[in-house]
């Protein structure tokens, strides 16, 4: 099976640019929990589910441990995981205090591996499921 889409209608408002159309929005497929995607795992290799389990729980720990102290995190070939802050826009340097910087985001980059499986994803409009 592939990725599930549809078309979804837009309209631009945008002065001097203003259209119609439609672009691809993604289908969600559902959600895997934690078990089963521990136990996915544990019938690919010799851990039991628990510990694969724990593993996760541990890469979590050491992920936001990691994060809060500044760091970004190279998960092998799953990719970076980091950081990023936001802070209103000041005057001067000296009123850029750490009381009003604030986290905006935890990012994901995915790494060569997972976008090159991506490039071959099949897309299957919803349409022609029903």
């Amino acid at each position: 099976m592939g990725i599930i889409y549809k078309p979804k209608r837009m309209v631009s408002t945008v002065p001097g640019k203003e259209r119609t159309g439609y672009f691809a929005m993604k289908v969600n497929s559902g959600m895997i929990s934690m078990n089963t995607l521990c136990k996915s795992i544990s019938e690919k290799c010799s851990l039991t589910s628990a510990d694969v389990k724990g593993v996760v729980e541990a890469l979590v720990h050491e992920i936001e441990v990691n994060l809060t102290h500044g760091r970004s995190i190279q998960v092998g070939d799953l990719g970076i995981f980091s950081a990023s802050v936001t802070s209103p826009v000041v005057d001067t340097p000296e009123e850029l205090t750490s009381k009003k910087v604030r986290i905006k985001n935890v990012t994901f980059l995915p790494s060569v591996r997972i976008k090159e499986t991506m490039k071959e994803a099949q897309f299957i409009r919803q349409k022609e499921l029903d």
